[in-house]
């Protein structure tokens, strides 16, 4: 009798392993990937819902967006754009700050915050602000830093109804860049 019971449980562990094993493998493949783009001295890595994507910017060397957000143009509405500028008139801070003067005198942009953070062990400008372009109201985050005398900014934009929920991958993005 308790050799019955031993081959049953023994039955009734292989079956929930095995439909323990099958559902990991639909989990799994369900799952967004990581895939990596490197181009102009920056490697970044990002999900497989988001996708190479035309820029807006002359300076930009690359540019990703949300897939699904992507118009007829190529151009993604929720976007990540990395631009490398050459630094001009004085010092990498001096050239920051006075891109975002400029906006002072522009109704079409509110300055939410600036200040310094840390990218790894590199040291960086942040801004926040809102724009209104033809009537559609974005929330942008650029982090700016310097290499070689070059100025580069990581430029998340998104309309302000979608900015928060895809924060994450900048914030991805700006945890595990590579900057060669």
């Amino acid at each position: 009798m308790n050799n019955k019971i031993l081959k049953g449980s023994i039955i009734v562990l292989i079956l929930a392993l095995a439909v323990l094993s099958v559902s990991m493998v639909s989990a799994d493949s369900n799952s967004t990937s990581i895939l990596t783009l490197s181009k102009g001295g920056i490697v970044i890595n990002y999900p497989s819902d988001w996708g190479y994507s035309e820029a807006t910017s002359p300076d930009s060397i690359m540019a990703i967006s949300k897939l699904s957000s992507i118009d007829s143009a190529g151009v993604g509405q929720v976007n990540i754009n990395v631009e490398k500028r050459p630094i001009e008139g004085g010092d990498f801070y001096t050239f920051v700050n006075n891109t975002y003067k400029s906006m002072q005198y522009d109704s079409n942009f509110k300055l939410l915050s600036s200040g310094a953070v840390m990218l790894g062990d590199i040291e960086a400008l942040q801004y926040m602000y809102t724009s209104n372009i033809n009537g559609t109201e974005k929330e942008h985050k650029a982090v700016w830093f310097e290499k070689g005398g070059q100025a580069y900014v990581l430029l998340y934009s998104a309309p302000v109804n979608q900015f928060e929920s895809n924060m994450y991958v900048f914030d991805f993005i700006l945890s595990d860049i590579r900057i060669t």
